[in-house]
Parts: structure tokens; C-alpha cells; sequence
């Protein structure tokens, strides 16, 4: 219980980084610290102002990466799954280079790829623990059904195109497009297809969110229909709030790039990734449980208890 405790503990803590992050951006803290990893030279600067954002989320992100070395050395004391062992280094090893991508977007002064990049390897993270997750849940000893491998690829391919969408956002977000339509939502100042590259990216985010929502839509009605009972409640979750999703990317718009529903875009676009990949495993067979033995860790047994 202890590594699912611990896997479960990282992906919520890393949920918060995200939106942190987002937030960091959205309120144009990104180089309220100019030097890294400290801030003015100080490990505990006066959180005020910018501050308060950029700093606060290195102090979030130190907490995370603390996580998910805690989480790797236990996986690998106390299980014996290679594709667990294996799953836990993947996140180490993603969450050292995401601290070199933050690094760089500090030094380097926010260019456009390793900001973006800096998210698509957080997602890709969030991702993993994820994964993690529900890997290391405790599982009962009965059998379990399985979705057909239609359904099961629907649902793949909706959590895959929710991450590119998510991506294509990062695009949008770090190259200071969002507004490039104006406030017209359904068009683009007029156009189906506008001239410009700003408006053209936005627009092609637009047209891929509604391709997102459909994938998404499609694998939740089809997973109700005939896939096993307990991937249900995360069908009905996804289908639900991939249409939020919509809706907030047209406030998104309409408010200007408020920081608060900017937000809130990204925490739903992130609970959507979570959830979508939740449905995809849920939907195929549940992997056996190893233990690695004896216990390794004896005193952390005994605060887990």
C-alpha cells in the first residue's frame, strides 16, 4: 500500500504544479526570478508579487521531484514487476529533465520550444504517475473483463490526442497567441481559415479541440455501451468534461486570457489527460501484483500504517 500511497501522492501534488505553472505564465511571473535555481541569489526571496508565483512553483516542483525519488526507491524495494520498476525510473529520469527544461527556460529567456516543451514533458510525467497509480492500486483476486480491442483503442487514441491538443495549447499559450482571433470564437476575425500565423495557430487549436472532443465522446459512449463496469464512471467523467473544456476555451477568449479561467483551461485539459488515460487502462485486463519479499523499509512501513 505504501507505493500506491506514494504514487497516488506525487500525480495530486503534480496536478498542483501544473496549474501553478499555468499560472505562473498567465500572470507573466516566468522571469520574476532572473537566475536559477535560487531567486536573487536567496532560497526563501520575499514571496510577493511575481515571486510568489515563479519562486512558489520551483519550491512545488522541489516537493515533486523529492516525491518521486521517494517513490522510485520503494517501487523498487518492494515490488518485483519489471514495467513497474521500470515505470518508476521513467518518471525520475522525466522529472530531473524537467528541472533542466525549467533551468533553460530561465537562462535562455523563454524561448518558444523549451517552454512549450517544459510542458508537454509535464504532462508526459503526469502521465506516468498516472499510470503509476493505478499500477500500484491494491487488487482484489477476482477476474475482471475486458473491453474489446476497438473500444479499448478508441479510448487510447482519445487520451493521445488529448495530449497533442494539450501540446498544440502549450504553442498557443508561450507564443502569445491567444487572442490572435480576437474575441470571435466560432471564426477567426471573419475567416474559417485566417491569414497570419498567430490566427492560424489558434484556429488549428480550435479545429483540433473540437477533433479532441469527439475522440473523447466517441470512446466514453462506446466504453458505457460495452465496456466492463468499472470503467463506466470515467467514461461519464470524460464526457463531461471535455465539453467543459470547450466551454472554457471560449471564456478563455471572451475574457481577455483571464488568469483565472486560463486556469482553470489548463487544469481541466490536465484532468481530462488523467482521466482519459484512466479509461484506457481500465478498460483493458488488471496485471497481477509481486511483492519483492520481505520489507526493506521497515520504518516506512510503520508511518504508513
Amino acid at each position: 500500500m505504501l507505493e500506491f500511497r506514494l504514487a497516488r501522492a506525487t500525480a495530486v501534488a503534480t496536478f498542483v504544479l501544473l496549474v501553478i505553472g499555468g499560472m505562473v505564465h498567465a500572470t507573466g511571473s516566468s522571469l520574476a526570478c532572473p537566475d536559477w535555481p535560487l531567486c536573487y541569489g536567496q532560497f526563501f526571496p520575499a514571496m510577493e508579487g511575481g515571486v510568489l508565483f515563479e519562486h512558489g512553483h520551483r519550491l512545488v516542483a522541489l516537493a515533486v521531484a523529492l516525491l518521486t525519488l521517494a517513490l522510485t526507491v520503494t517501487v523498487w524495494r518492494r515490488r518485483r514487476e519489471t514495467s513497474v520498476r521500470v515505470g518508476s525510473l521513467v518518471a525520475a529520469l522525466l522529472v530531473l529533465f524537467q528541472a533542466s527544461l525549467g533551468a533553460l527556460t530561465v537562462l535562455w529567456k523563454l524561448p518558444l520550444i523549451v517552454s512549450s516543451g517544459h510542458l508537454a514533458t509535464s504532462m508526459a510525467f503526469f502521465s506516468v504517475l498516472v499510470w503509476l497509480t493505478w499500477r500500484l492500486a491494491p487488487r482484489d483476486s477476482l477476474p475482471a473483463e475486458s473491453a474489446a480491442p476497438s473500444v479499448r483503442a478508441m479510448a487510447g487514441a482519445a487520451a493521445l490526442a488529448t495530449y497533442l491538443q494539450i501540446v498544440l495549447g502549450a504553442l498557443v499559450r508561450h507564443a502569445g497567441s491567444g487572442l490572435a482571433c480576437g474575441t470571435d470564437v466560432v471564426l477567426c476575425r471573419g475567416a474559417l481559415w485566417p491569414s497570419g500565423g498567430p490566427a492560424q495557430l489558434v484556429t488549428l487549436h480550435r479545429f483540433a479541440g473540437v477533433l479532441v472532443a469527439l475522440f473523447v465522446l466517441a470512446a466514453a459512449l462506446a466504453a458505457i455501451r460495452s465496456g466492463p463496469a468499472r470503467a463506466r464512471p470515467a467514461a461519464r467523467f470524460g464526457a463531461v468534461l471535455v465539453l467543459l473544456q470547450v466551454l472554457l476555451g471560449a471564456w478563455t477568449v471572451w475574457s481577455m486570457v483571464s488568469v483565472t479561467v486560463v486556469s482553470l483551461h489548463l487544469a481541466g485539459g490536465a484532468l481530462l489527460l488523467a482521466d482519459s488515460l484512466l479509461l484506457f487502462l481500465q478498460l483493458g485486463p488488471r496485471p497481477a501484483t509481486s511483492r519483492a519479499g520481505g520489507d526493506r523499509l521497515p520504518g516506512l512501513v510503520a508511518a504508513a500504517g
